[in-house]
């Protein structure tokens, strides 16, 4: 099955080169990776050229992360859909991991994998085990998704700010999908002083109102 990986791009210069290093570095590779630049203002263009034609790079005006993995996800031509956070990595075998997964079970939507938690200048939780637990069931760069969940649930949320990954985790359990969990880990999450999750207040914020959205749907309103 074709797989394409979609990584949406805004001013992610720093870490811009080593993320999309582990995506070409994959021991099954995408069948193509679609860059989403979302207006960046920083090196990101540049690094995106030095890939040359190993990336399909769409450009748009700023419009959000979950708007531009929408973009991607609209051009993208596989069958089975990975998204990649601009800050993140992937272990070599990951993708290999979670499409052997979804051959093996042709009834499971999609399939996930453990996180692993890269802290970078910012103190770790007390229970860290709990963090991947959450972060595994939520975080796309986790996942392999087959195209017919979005044909099935629509595109990602716009509506939620950086909340979109757990809205799309909500409404795959509202929709009783069924999805594979793999013991290996499937995604190297950094936490580093730019990460919107950082910010406390603004992520209480964002589950706050994607909870409330599940309940609104699950009431039928």
């Amino acid at each position: 099955m074709p797989l394409s990986v979609i990584v949406p791009v805004y001013n992610g210069a720093p870490w811009l080169a080593a993320t999309l290093d582990s995506a070409l570095a994959q021991s099954l590779p995408a069948d193509e990776i679609v860059i989403v630049d979302d207006g960046s203002t920083d090196a990101s263009p540049d690094i995106l050229r030095a890939f040359g034609d190993r990336l399909r790079v769409i450009r748009q005006p700023n419009a959000g992360v979950a708007a531009a993995r929408n973009a991607g996800l609209a051009q993208a031509r596989g069958d089975l859909i990975c998204f990649l956070d601009q800050d993140d990595l992937w272990p070599a075998d990951r993708n290999r991991l979670l499409v052997e997964a979804l051959a093996a079970d042709p009834a499971a939507d999609l399939a996930a994998g453990r996180v692993e938690i890269l802290w970078e200048r910012a103190e770790p939780p007390t229970r860290p085990e709990e963090t991947d637990t959450l972060h595994r069931q939520t975080l796309l760069g986790s996942l392999c998704v087959r195209r017919s969940v979005f044909e099935r649930l629509g595109p990602l949320s716009t509506a939620v700010g950086y909340g979109d990954d757990l809205d799309f985790a909500m409404l795959r359990r509202e929709a009783g999908l069924r999805t594979v969990m793999l013991d290996a880990v499937t995604l190297i999450y950094r936490i580093h002083d730019t990460n919107t999750s950082i910010d406390r207040e603004v992520s209480k914020d964002i589950i706050l109102n994607v909870l409330q959205r599940s309940l609104r749907r699950r009431r039928g309103a």
